[in-house]
């Protein structure tokens, strides 16, 4: 009776056991940066902020991040941007202390984000960055922010080039918002391209960003491509169109000021 006792105990330990083991295995690993927060409101602020910062709209994506932290003070990926946006002085430290201070539970994706905090500036500093970037892409090669800074730092244009197209494939394969989901890699590769006076490209795909995503950066980013190409009237017409998303920029109204002023002589 005992040992069928035993036998039964132990038998019900191993199945009990063997269930638990599966369910470890089928849980998704979370390699990503741990972005998110407990607050459903930070959550969608710090989306948007992603956004807005990977267009370059930096005023609006600071403003995004900053509300989030007022709603979750201990969310480390919103005081990195924060940091990288804020000159040299005490509040700039503070927001690398907090990022450095909530991220010790976090995964190791997330601990290199925050040491980007700590990369020395001057010669070689591209190389430092991609090198961090390249460590946080091995880790998780499907996280999409990091692919973006793992192609942005690649050491030279055309390698930026051959790694954004590899990552605007692999955007659009499963982009179900018209295109919002890979915008910026648009204006990445329209500004890369031009650097390499390739002048057709550059316009086409300035011109996929401006329909994938209509807002303040995509008409800058056009603007400033008539303005290089001396299109002036062209030009007037995508900045006042970039000012009507964002009417506080002061590069877009100097821009249109000058402009008007060109097309007066």
């Amino acid at each position: 009776m005992v040992y069928r006792q035993i036998k039964n105990a132990s038998y019900l330990f191993l199945v009990s056991f063997l269930i638990f083991l599966s369910s470890c295995q089928n849980q998704p690993t979370n390699k990503y940066i741990e972005w998110g927060s407990d607050n459903k409101l930070a959550d969608e602020l710090i989306t948007k902020g992603r956004f807005h910062h990977l267009n370059a709209e930096w005023h609006s994506a600071h403003s995004y991040f900053k509300a989030a932290i007022d709603l979750d003070s201990t969310n480390f990926a919103s005081y990195v941007v924060l940091a990288w946006y804020t000159p040299t002085g005490e509040m700039k430290n503070d927001y690398i202390k907090n990022a450095k201070k909530y991220v010790t539970d976090k995964n190791e994706t997330s601990k290199l984000f925050v040491s980007t905090l700590d990369i020395a500036g001057g010669d070689g500093v591209l190389e430092r960055r991609h090198n961090k970037w390249s460590e946080m892409h091995n880790i998780e090669p499907e996280g999409r922010f990091i692919h973006n800074y793992y192609a942005s730092t690649k050491p030279t244009t055309q390698e930026q080039i051959d790694e954004f197209e590899v990552l605007l494939e692999k955007l659009k394969s499963s982009d179900t918002s018209n295109g919002r989901s890979y915008a910026h890699i648009l204006n990445n590769l329209a500004y890369s391209y031009y650097s390499l006076d390739k002048k057709d490209l550059a316009k086409k795909y300035f011109e996929e960003y401006v329909n994938a995503y209509p807002g303040s950066n995509s008409y800058d980013s056009m603007g400033e491509f008539y303005y290089n190409e001396k299109d002036y009237e062209k030009s007037l017409k995508n900045y006042k169109k970039s000012l009507e998303y964002y009417s506080q920029s002061l590069s877009g109204n100097d821009k249109v000021r000058e402009l008007e002023y060109l097309l007066k002589k």
